[in-house]
């Protein structure tokens, strides 16, 4: 019984938690992404930079 109360849990946790990140997506502006796609290539760059010299 407890087993079936936490697998619906779980199950209605991770459809809030998808709603929540759908809908943080759609609410930013396109600077915004243009931003984080900038600064997400960087961190790729350094990244690869510090395994490079290793």
């Amino acid at each position: 019984m407890i087993l079936k109360i936490l697998i619906i849990d779980t199950f209605i946790i991770t459809v809030f938690m998808y709603l929540v990140l759908l809908g943080s997506s759609k609410c930013k502006t396109i600077e915004e992404r243009e931003m984080e796609d900038v600064e997400q290539m960087k961190q790729l760059n350094n990244g690869r930079r510090q395994n490079n010299d290793k």
